[in-house]
């Protein structure tokens, strides 16, 4: 007896429609991974310590390229930034942001004249720097400041000064590696 199967016997236009078809999707699916791995799949290693204790030394992270270019940067956000003229990249926490008023004066931060709370994000800055005095931040500007400031050559520094919205290459999204220290960020 009979299976009772029945197959379609296709017409050559047919086949060939079938095959644009999965080449189409296929390409599609091709451009949509490498999109995808593009904007989230960039791979950076902290060098040093002065993101400790949030980030540590040979610590390896995901970036999402999608802050900064299509999505706001937000204070607190740790940015990966790369400077003119100089080798490497650099992540830092945000605390300024486009427009405001930073200084720093008796170890607390102060945004447009008012005292940022200390938090995890946020330490007692013995150092003031270039912020001693007020900073007025442009558009497309951010102060950035490292969470062991103490060790960390940032926006109080001249050399360093505001980060451009041009040098930053994106957020720190994911940490990866070490894999028991595996966490998400904003």
């Amino acid at each position: 007896m009979a299976s009772g199967k029945q197959y379609e016997v296709l017409s050559v236009q047919d086949q060939i429609k079938r095959i644009s078809q999965w080449t189409v999707e296929i390409l599609l699916l091709m451009f949509l991974a490498l999109s995808l791995t593009h904007l989230f799949g960039t791979r950076v290693r902290m060098e040093g310590n002065s993101m400790t204790p949030t980030l540590a030394g040979e610590d390896r992270m995901l970036l999402n390229r999608l802050k900064g270019k299509v999505i706001s940067i937000q204070r607190y956000d740790i940015i990966v930034y790369q400077l003119p003229g100089q080798e490497g990249v650099f992540l830092k926490r945000v605390l300024g942001l486009p427009g405001e008023t930073l200084q720093i004066s008796g170890g607390e931060i102060l945004i447009n004249g008012r005292i940022i709370p200390e938090s995890e994000y946020t330490r007692f800055l013995s150092y003031a720097g270039v912020a001693a005095e007020p900073v007025e931040l442009g558009e497309g500007e951010y102060f950035v400041v490292g969470e062991n400031p103490d060790a960390s050559l940032d926006s109080r520094f001249t050399d360093v000064g505001n980060i451009s919205i041009q040098d930053i290459l994106g957020t720190v999204w994911l940490r990866f590696s070490p894999f028991k220290d595996i966490r998400f960020f904003n």
